[in-house]
């Protein structure tokens, strides 16, 4: 689930430049506090209750502490290449592991190619092998709209739970930056189609006068976003009359975010229209995947490949999300006490993001949870009272 900005390492750190504790802005450049910031255009209220609640969704996100896998192997004669483990930064970081993922599987003359998954990272995967003249089949047990990539928060989050400090390659932070910067540049060309795929929106962390205590993660997880801080509206504090908030003090900038029906529709309609297929197809294991004809195979099933592909090094992350009906008028979202709200186009979601990054690690069940939905609710309801 790409959820979360480096959702809860950025927006805690949000909430510590309010207190002075860190400096510069969080999500993208800092104005250093020096000027407040305003939306453009006045702020409705978000109406969150427990009883406007239309559904809650779980997904597992897909944690590998070195990093994503991106390499490949040969196994009984077929080229085999591996593009999974990004946690919660799957959305984010989609096209630049396509990239890398498509020149791997593709060398010499191109031929067919079997994708495992249609999450965001197979079907990247499979528009950038068809862009280059492949012949693509992607086999899935669940269609894009059934995975764990359409139950992601929705936000550009590119180093969420990426890698722990103390298990990645000494090369991986100059990686992920090439992942992040082709993938940002790649999302743009989507923020001006009809459905607005992808867009701007402002986005607020909010605290209270007396400053909570920090609880530090207990592993030791890889903060990288301060290498792309020019890449995004700078972060500001913001004059708090000009806000529907009952907080101390706010920080505040525009940020992107992924409607993620819309763009998930738009790429499944862009691969097919380049001659791409999808078949609904079970695999057991990894013996059964290498029974297709296809002789070049990309493995991107995602948390999924725990099972399929025997990857062991994957830890679960349990992932959250409160369904409340949209609200166009309020198209903004805020973050206090360790829970997300997001106003998206296709409803308002409540998220709990805990303390730290720790919150849902090694927790594999995807079984919904009312009780932790309601809390997260009750804690932001307040701010609109």
């Amino acid at each position: 689930m790409t959820a979360t900005p480096d959702r809860r390492r950025l927006l805690i750190g949000a909430g510590m430049a309010l207190a002075g504790g860190c400096a510069g802005g969080p999500f993208g450049r800092s104005a250093g506090g020096r000027a407040d910031w305003a939306p453009t255009a006045p702020l409705a209220p978000l109406r969150l209750s427990a009883d406007r609640i239309t559904r809650i969704t779980v997904c597992t996100r897909p944690f590998r502490p070195a990093g994503p896998r991106l390499d490949a192997e040969n196994v009984d004669g077929r080229r085999v290449v591996h593009n999974y483990g990004h946690g919660g930064s799957g959305w984010s970081l989609s096209w630049g592991c396509a990239d890398e993922a498509a020149g791997l599987a593709l060398s010499g003359e191109p031929g067919a190619v079997a994708v495992i998954g249609a999450g965001v990272i197979g079907l990247t995967t499979a528009i950038r092998l068809a862009e280059r003249g492949a012949r693509v089949t992607i086999y899935a047990a669940d269609f894009p709209m059934e995975t764990r990539s359409a139950r992601a928060t929705g936000v550009w989050s590119p180093s969420s739970r990426i890698a722990l400090g103390d298990a990645a390659r000494p090369d991986f932070a100059d990686r992920w930056e090439r992942w992040a910067r082709v993938s940002y540049a790649a999302h743009h060309r989507y923020a001006g189609d009809a459905g607005r795929s992808v867009e701007f929106q402002p986005r607020f962390a909010l605290r209270d006068a007396r400053r909570a205590p920090r609880t530090p993660a207990t592993r030791d997880y890889m903060a990288l976003y301060r290498r792309l801080r020019e890449l995004t509206p700078a972060w500001r504090d913001v004059a708090m009359g000009s806000l529907p908030f009952n907080a101390a003090a706010a920080r505040g900038g525009e940020e992107l975010i992924f409607n993620i029906a819309t763009y998930t529709e738009r790429l499944v309609r862009d691969f097919r229209l380049m001659g791409g297929r999808l078949e609904r197809r079970t695999f057991a294991d990894r013996a059964s995947v290498l029974t297709l004809p296809e002789r070049t195979i990309v493995n991107c099933a995602g948390y999924g490949a725990k099972a399929l592909w025997g990857a062991d090094d994957l830890a679960p992350v349990r992932g959250q999300i409160a369904w409340l009906p949209a609200q166009p008028e309020a198209r903004y979202g805020v973050y206090y006490r360790g829970v997300t709200a997001l106003s998206r186009r296709d409803g308002v979601i409540v998220q709990q993001s805990g303390p730290n990054d720790d919150y849902g690690y090694g927790l594999e069940d995807e079984t919904p949870d009312r009780d932790e939905a309601e809390t997260a609710i009750a804690t932001l309801a307040p701010l609109f009272a």
